[in-house]
C-alpha cells in the first residue's frame, strides 16, 4: 500500500493541475481583498475581522473543490484505460480504491491549508485590525473550519465512489453539484410542506451542519453532529464503492 500511495502522490505532484488550481484560487482571493483595499482607501473601514468572517461563509466552496481534488487523482482513468492497466497488472482492487481515496484526502487537506493560509495572511497584512473583533472573528473561523473538515472528507469519499463507478467525469461533477447545491434545499422544503421525515433527512446532508455553523451555531453538539454526518458519508460511501468496484467490469 505504501508504494502505491507514494506512486499516486508522485503522479499528482508532477501534474500542472495543482499549480493551475492554486493560481486561480490566489487570483480570486487577491481580487476580493484588493476590492476591500480600494474601498478602504476611499473612506470605508473593512477590517481583518470582516475578511475572516467572509472566509467562514465561503467554506461551503470546499464541497465543490472535492470535485477537483478527486479529478486530480482519478484523472479520467476510464477514458485513458489507465485504471484497466492497474487492475490487469495485478494490483488488488481494494488497494487501488482505498489508495486513491487516501491520496485525495491528503491532497484536499494540503490544498485547503495553503489556500486558507494565503487568504488569511493577505487579509492580515493589508486590512486594518481591531484586536477584540479580530479575536472573535478568528474563533468563529476556527469553529466553522472544525465543523467543515469532517464534512469535506465525507464529500471526498462520496466523489471517489462516483469517479470509480461512473465512466464520465462530467456526469460525476453534475451529480455532486446537484447533491451539494440542491438536495438539501429540496429536502428542507419537503419537510416543511409534506412530512417531517424529510426534515430529518435534511439534517443528514453534508452541507447542513456547515450552513448552521456559519449562521451562528457555535455549540459542541453541532460539531459532534458534523463529525457523525461526515463519518457516516465517508464509511457508507467507501463501503459501497469497495463492494461495487470489486464487481465492476473494466473494459
Amino acid at each position: 500500500m505504501f508504494d502505491y500511495l507514494r506512486a499516486e502522490c508522485y503522479k499528482v505532484i508532477h501534474r500542472k493541475y495543482i499549480p493551475g488550481f492554486l493560481i486561480v484560487m490566489f487570483l480570486c482571493e487577491g481580487l476580493l481583498v484588493s476590492g476591500w483595499i480600494f474601498t478602504n482607501a476611499r473612506g470605508n473601514n473593512i477590517g481583518f475581522s470582516t475578511g475572516a468572517g467572509v472566509m467562514a461563509s465561503m467554506l461551503v466552496i470546499g464541497f465543490y473543490c472535492t470535485i477537483l481534488t478527486g479529478d486530480m487523482i482519478f484523472s479520467d482513468q476510464y477514458k485513458f484505460n489507465t485504471l484497466k492497466n492497474e487492475v490487469s497488472f495485478g494490483l488488488p482492487r481494494a488497494r487501488i480504491y482505498v489508495g486513491k481515496l487516501i491520496v485525495e484526502c491528503l491532497l484536499a487537506l494540503a490544498l485547503c491549508a495553503v489556500v486558507l493560509a494565503f487568504y488569511l495572511g493577505l487579509c492580515w497584512i493589508t486590512l486594518p485590525h481591531n484586536p477584540e473583533l479580530d479575536g472573535a472573528a478568528m474563533s468563529a473561523v476556527a469553529y466553522c473550519l472544525q465543523v467543515a473538515l469532517p464534512l469535506w472528507l465525507g464529500a471526498q469519499a462520496f466523489l471517489n465512489v462516483l469517479y470509480f463507478l461512473i465512466r464520465s467525469s462530467t456526469i460525476c461533477s453534475f451529480i455532486a453539484v446537484g447533491i451539494f447545491m440542491g438536495a438539501g434545499e429540496i429536502l428542507k422544503l419537503l419537510g416543511a410542506l409534506v412530512h417531517p421525515f424529510f426534515q430529518t433527512l435534511y439534517t443528514c446532508m453534508l452541507t447542513t451542519p456547515l450552513e448552521q455553523a456559519v449562521q451562528g451555531g457555535g455549540d459542541q453538539a453541532l460539531f459532534l453532529h458534523a463529525c457523525v454526518v461526515g463519518l457516516c458519508w465517508f464509511v457508507f460511501s467507501t463501503a459501497v464503492g469497495l463492494v461495487l468496484f470489486q464487481r465492476k467490469e473494466i473494459n
